[in-house]
């Protein structure tokens, strides 16, 4: 993970072909890992690995784990669900995934994911990116539906105010060029199913989002699908109140 010196525990806490290697944080940069002290809630990243498949998961522990049990349950199977939403062959297809936690308190725990995904035969590698925001008080996802107006949010990235989150002025003139080659209205289908939900991970009962957000400190992150030339997946920067 970036900014958080890491280390890998010698115990395996899964046999063989999978496994899931604890990783310690040895120190924490503000900037990455925000944590609530009160709460009494620590986090640590474990790594799913199975042959050519690595995905980093966290996993919460507090004086009563117990309380935890679903929530990091939850947790491992949003990271997890990218494996059966690509149909991905752990012999022959290669994945690596990490985690970034956001923010973790109290309320809820919210983890960016960004990876890449070289699957046999294909022309080129994917670049991967989902999030995981779950309330730690009743265990289920937060979805962008749940703060924003999918409509309202659509209107805005087509608008001359979208601003892309963390890119570089070529790729952003790029990107806002490239808004056109969809509609509100699609825009719109997109946001409203946008997130894991309740019932994504009934086998069969959804397809694996095309947007993904995340909260910070009253600034929205979100990301639409764009061509792979333009990496697959940009980031949107929005702000409900001042829109």
């Amino acid at each position: 993970m970036s900014d958080i010196q890491t280390t890998v525990s010698k115990e395996l806490t899964e046999t063989s072909p999978t496994s899931a290697i604890e990783v310690q944080n040895e120190s924490e940069s503000a900037s990455s890992l925000s944590t609530d002290p009160k709460s009494g809630i620590n986090t640590s990243i474990y790594v799913y690995k199975n042959d050519k498949v690595m995905i980093e998961y966290p996993v919460l522990k507090s004086a009563d784990d117990t309380k935890l049990e679903a929530v990091n349950d939850l947790l491992k199977d949003n990271a997890l669900e990218i494996i059966n939403a690509y149909s991905i062959d752990p012999a022959k297809d290669t994945l690596t995934v990490s985690a970034d936690i956001i923010s973790a308190d109290r309320n809820r725990i919210s983890v960016a994911y960004t990876g890449m995904l070289s699957a046999d035969g294909a022309a080129h590698p994917t670049n991967i990116y989902y999030t995981s925001v779950v309330d730690l008080k009743t265990g289920k996802n937060i979805r962008l539906t749940d703060y924003v107006d999918p409509k309202h949010l659509a209107q805005y990235v087509l608008s001359d105010q979208c601003k892309f989150y963390n890119t570089s002025p070529e790729l952003n003139e790029a990107l806002m060029s490239a808004r056109a080659d969809m509609d509100e209205e699609t825009y719109t289908d997109i946001f409203q199913n946008a997130d894991f939900s309740s019932k994504q991970l009934e086998k069969g009962a959804a397809e694996f989002p095309e947007s993904f957000s995340y909260e910070d400190q009253g600034v929205i992150i979100v990301s639409i699908p764009v061509a792979h030339a333009l990496g697959d997946f940009a980031l949107i920067e929005y702000t409900p109140e001042t829109k």
